[in-house]
């Protein structure tokens, strides 16, 4: 409201004033002397208020409250008008579960996961409804203090998030199934995905496979044949000396059995009963219900072991953010190699870039100690044979390059170092007891127990490893 003066205040006894969004029309009287002055009228106020063109949602119960202050008032609401409701936006109905199976744990600590009844797979038939638009709303009109009508906006509108073999209505509000198989909501698209089943074992009758969908196998997948799929891969029996890769999740009902020879790798999740003499990696997380025992696992996020042993014993268990079970090592003192706090693909590329390093430096003096005896041989014959001449020009040669390659492979290492840095540091719950022979690495921390823990928590302090006591 713009100031009034002195001078507008004693030529008028009242002052209207109207919001900005014209939806609110405000009342001001001024004080007066009694004795000197009438006072203001309610005809007085209507026929301002209409002179100000003012007409809608006058409240004249709040003006004749407002005539009764003798010491005037300001700012009195006495007009209002109808805000406009703005139009709902369009919603999507899903009418499977669009996220994909939950079927994560939060903690395995305290029971079993009955892997064997669950399911990643949601199979639809043809014909299915798969998800519904709601149709975003026109909005309700408003009407402001002048009388004019303010429209309502509508609500904002979404596509159908229709992909792969799905059909649409013709009002283009539901999206149907075309095939069977399974549902998806990928790249904000759903779709149906052709499913493979396998009714018994991966042996010599099915040889490999390699599917674009996903893959369900009803028996298990024997030594030397590898199963591979673009979706997720859910094996009921074991896996036994085979491998499985998956760019989703893989899920082993009675376990993967790996003799040494054994390879899961899956993009996302690894579900299994147990795990043993294996290599196993997830991006995300690896579940396990009872143990893991003398394998290499590596999760991107977290390795949860559960059930009544809930042992992790012998080989490497890396875990980019978290372990948690209730025994790790054994009581026969087992090597146990935990590595908590980094992503496992960073480590085992430094680890190699490390190598490498090691192997150019070998090299490099394998280099050097023979251009030595070159150098002894030319001073004692003054000048090389050229077949000993063309060997010392290869041989710095060699040299230059792995003096390029050593550059490179220290500013890799580098890098990194610091991406190793920035990843948190992470943490090691134990609920039952830490044996000898287990070592923990958390960043460049590193502890080897020689006597045994009971009910722990682990966690990176500094360049140190603390350990407090794991409260229920």
């Amino acid at each position: 409201m713009t100031a009034t003066s002195q001078k507008e205040k004693e030529k008028k006894r009242f002052v209207i004033r109207v919001s900005r969004d014209h939806l609110s029309a405000f009342l001001t009287i001024f004080p007066y002397d009694e004795e000197k002055e009438n006072p203001v009228t309610l005809a007085q106020i209507k026929n301002e208020l209409l002179k100000a063109g003012i007409v809608y949602g006058i409240d004249e119960v709040k003006i004749l409250l407002a005539l009764n202050e003798k010491k005037g008032v300001t700012d009195q609401l006495i007009a209002e008008g109808k805000k406009p409701v703005p139009g709902q936006n369009a919603q999507l109905k899903y009418y499977f579960n669009p996220h994909g199976v939950e079927i994560k744990p939060k903690e395995l600590e305290n029971g079993r996961v009955d892997f064997y009844n669950i399911s990643l797979i949601q199979n639809v038939k043809k014909g299915q409804l798969l998800v519904e638009k709601i149709p975003a709303t026109r909005g309700i009109p408003g009407v402001n203090v002048f009388g004019k009508e303010i429209p309502g906006l509508p609500g904002k509108d979404i596509p159908l998030p229709i992909g792969k073999n799905v059909n649409v209505s013709e009002d283009m509000l539901k999206g149907y199934a075309a095939c069977e198989g399974h549902v998806v909501f990928t790249g904000g698209k759903v779709s149906v995905l052709d499913v493979l089943e396998i009714k018994g074992d991966v042996n010599f009758s099915t040889g490999n496979i390699e599917y674009s969908g996903n893959v369900i196998i009803k028996g298990h997948v024997r030594e030397g044949f590898k199963v591979t799929s673009k979706g997720d891969v859910e094996i009921f029996g074991t896996v036994e000396g085979g491998h499985v890769f998956a760019d989703g999740n893989i899920i082993v009902k009675k376990g993967i059995r790996g003799n040494k020879k054994s390879k899961i790798e899956a993009k996302k999740n690894v579900y299994s009963n147990f795990i043993e003499n294996a290599y196993v990696k997830a991006g995300e997380d690896i579940i396990v219900n009872s143990g893991i025992m003398h394998s290499e696992v590596n999760a991107g996020l977290n390795v949860q072991v559960g059930g009544k042993r809930g042992v992790v014993v012998g080989g490497v268990c890396r875990a980019g953010k978290s372990l948690v079970c209730k025994n790790l090592g054994s009581n026969l003192a087992t090597i146990t190699i935990v590595e908590v706090g980094v992503n496992p693909d960073l480590w085992l590329a430094y680890n190699q870039v490390s190598r490498d390093i090691e192997n150019i430096k070998q090299n490099l003096d394998k280099a050097d100690k023979a251009l030595k005896i070159l150098k002894q041989l030319e001073e004692k014959l003054n000048k090389l044979p050229p077949d000993k001449e063309k060997l010392r020009q290869k041989l710095l040669d060699t040299r230059k390059q792995l003096q390029r390659d050593n550059t490179r492979l220290e500013l890799e290492k580098f890098d990194l170092e610091q991406k190793i840095k920035k990843i948190g540091d992470g943490i090691i719950k134990v609920s039952e007891t830490i044996n000898c022979g287990v070592q923990i690495s958390m960043g460049k921390a590193k502890k080897h127990f020689t006597s045994e823990m009971k009910r722990v928590v682990l966690k990176l302090d500094g360049m140190d490893i603390r350990i407090e006591p794991l409260v229920s």
